[in-house]
C-alpha cells in the first residue's frame, strides 16, 4: 500500500472486463501503519474479497511490508499452489521475488513517476509483462475519490455521533417527571423530533434544533 495509489489501482480494476475480473480470485493489500485509510475503498468498490494485513514496524523509520509481501507470495505459491500473481508496486525490492519464483507468472502494475528505468529494463529483459496503472486513470476516478470521501465522513459520523432520540425522550420524560401516554407520544416524536435538523456555524460546528411548533 505504500508504493501504490488507491484511486489509481481501484479506477484500473473498474476498468477491466468483467472475464478478466473472474480471474482474480483475491486482492491480499500489505499496509502500514503510516500509510492512508484511502485503500479501503477497494473493499466496497470492487466485487473481489480482499484481504487487507496490516504490518506492525519493529523499528519505526523502517517499513516491513515488502518482506511480508514476499513471504505471503511464496506460501501461496508452495502451499496453496498459486501460479499466477499481479503486483501493484513501483518499488524494485520486489524483484527479488519475482526473480526468485521462475516458475511464477507476474505482471506488474507500475506508476510511470515512480518507477525507474532500471527496474523496467530487468523485468522487459526477463519476459515480465508490466503496465501502467496511469494508463486506467481516466473519467471515472473523480467519482472514486467522492466515494472514498463520502464513506471516510460517514464513518467519522458513526465513530463520533452516538444519539439514539428514543433514549433521549425517555431520559427528558424522566428528568423532568413528566408522563405521556402512548398516542401522545407518538404525535409528540413526529411532530418535534422527527423532523428534526442540524444546524452548522460558520466555524463548522454543528448543533441539533428540534422543532417547537
Amino acid at each position: 500500500c505504500e508504493n501504490s495509489d488507491p484511486y489509481k489501482l481501484c479506477a484500473a480494476l473498474r476498468n477491466l472486463d468483467y472475464e478478466v475480473m473472474q480471474k482474480i480470485s483475491k486482492i491480499i493489500l500489505f499496509d502500514d501503519v503510516h500509510t492512508v485509510n484511502a485503500w479501503k475503498i477497494l473493499e466496497y468498490s470492487v466485487k473481489i474479497p480482499v484481504e487487507h494485513i496490516m504490518t506492525e514496524r519493529v523499528k519505526q523509520n523502517k517499513s516491513l511490508v515488502d518482506i511480508q509481501l514476499t513471504a505471503r507470495a511464496c506460501q501461496e505459491h508452495y502451499q496453496n499452489q498459486v501460479d499466477s500473481f499481479v503486483i501493484v508496486s513501483s518499488d524494485s525490492d520486489y524483484w527479488g521475488l519475482i526473480s526468485s519464483l521462475s516458475d511464477a507468472r507476474f505482471l506488474v502494475m507500475i506508476e510511470r513517476e515512480k518507477c525507474g528505468p532500471d527496474m523496467k529494463a530487468a523485468l522487459a529483459d526477463s519476459g515480465i509483462f508490466y503496465c501502467y496503472l496511469d494508463d486506467f486513470y481516466s473519467g471515472n476516478a473523480e467519482d472514486i475519490k467522492l466515494n472514498a470521501l463520502f464513506q471516510e465522513m460517514y464513518r467519522w459520523i458513526d465513530d463520533s455521533i452516538k444519539l439514539n432520540v428514543n433514549e433521549m425522550l425517555d431520559a427528558a420524560l424522566r428528568n423532568t417527571r413528566l408522563e405521556m401516554s402512548a398516542a401522545e407520544r407518538k404525535q409528540f416524536y413526529e411532530k418535534h423530533i422527527r423532523n428534526m435538523s442540524l444546524v452548522i456555524d460558520d466555524d463548522g460546528n454543528v448543533s441539533i434544533e428540534l422543532k417547537r411548533k
